[in-house]
Formats: structure tokens, sequence, C-alpha cells
């Protein structure tokens, strides 16, 4: 698999498309810990997440030839986000939100040599950004926790650019606020 690990996602999936099943490995290797934590953070429960996980690979694979062309991440991350949603409407999921959050630290990088303040900011930033609005707070994950640029977090969520720059901003904003107290405690 090593000899796909140069190539963009969009060339892997071009060769998916041609039934190359090491091609979906490597892909599947790439995006795997990303999209089970993105539905993870989505629906909020770890056996539903799993279920949601495994229909998005397979839906991946199965309409693999119903991807055009462009973003790669955006495509695929748009199926997890709408399988995601209905699977959490369907079992009307009442989690509070630090819960949801709490359930995917396995998936965040280890941070156990941080010392007790760097512990204290990162559960207080994790608490503001579960306190955020749905359309700010999905924003807020898409570009810093998946990474995603403002086109690809627009073709997500299916609005524009310059819409999908404004929440950014603006859940920004709210953080900074809500943080603030949580800076000068530790100062």
């Amino acid at each position: 698999m090593s000899d796909y690990a140069l190539n963009s996602d969009e060339e892997l999936f071009n060769l998916v498309k041609k039934n190359d099943e090491r091609a979906f490995r490597a892909l599947y290797q790439r995006y795997s810990k990303r999209i089970y934590a993105y539905c993870l953070r989505i629906v909020g429960v770890r056996t539903a997440a799993d279920d949601v996980f495994q229909t998005v690979f397979t839906a991946v694979y199965e309409k693999r030839e119903t991807f055009t062309g462009g973003s790669f991440s955006a495509w695929i991350f748009t199926i997890a986000r709408n399988f995601s949603l209905k699977a959490r409407n369907q079992q009307k999921v009442v989690l509070s939100k630090i819960e949801a959050l709490d359930n995917y630290t396995d998936y965040l990088p280890d941070e156990s040599d941080h010392t007790g303040d760097d512990i204290y900011i990162r559960d207080a930033l994790r608490a503001a950004i579960a306190s955020l609005s749905e359309e700010f707070r999905e924003t807020i994950e898409l570009r810093y926790f998946e990474e995603l640029s403002y086109e690809e977090i627009a073709e997500v969520l299916g609005i524009g650019i310059p819409l999908a720059k404004i929440r950014v901003f603006r859940a920004k904003q709210q953080l900074q606020k809500i943080l603030t107290p949580y800076i000068r405690e530790i100062r």
C-alpha cells in the first residue's frame, strides 16, 4: 500500500472506480479515524456511530461512479454528514453536548504530557465548542478537527463559501468570548 502513499485522494478514488481494492484500502486508512470521529460527534452514541461509519464506507464504494470530480474529502464528509444526521434524527438521541464530546476523546491525539493548566484549557475548549449552536459547532469542527478548506466546508454543508467563512469567524468570536475568563484565570 506504500506505493499509494503519494497519490492524491482523487487519484486514488479514480483507481477505486476501476475496482482497485488496494486504492480503496488506502483511502480507508486515510479517512477512517476522521470519519468515525465526525460521525460520533454528530450521532453522539458509539453503537450508532459504528453503524453509520460502516454505512458511509459501504456507500462510498457502492456509489463510486457518482463521484464526478472535485474534492473527495468534501464528498465523503457530505456522505458522512447525511447518514449521521439521519441516524441522529431516527434515534432521537438526547445526550448532553459534553458527553458527546467525551465519547470521541479516544480519537484525539494523546495529550497526557500536558500540564494541569493545559488540561483545564482543553476541557474548557471542549465545553465551549459544545455550547455553540449546531451551525457554528459544525463549521468549527470541520475546519479545525477535520482540517477542511472553506470550499470543502461549503460543499459539505451545502452553503456558499462566504457563509462558511462567516460561520467559522463568528464561532471563533464566540469561543473567544466564552474562553476569556478561563485564560485570565490561569495567568
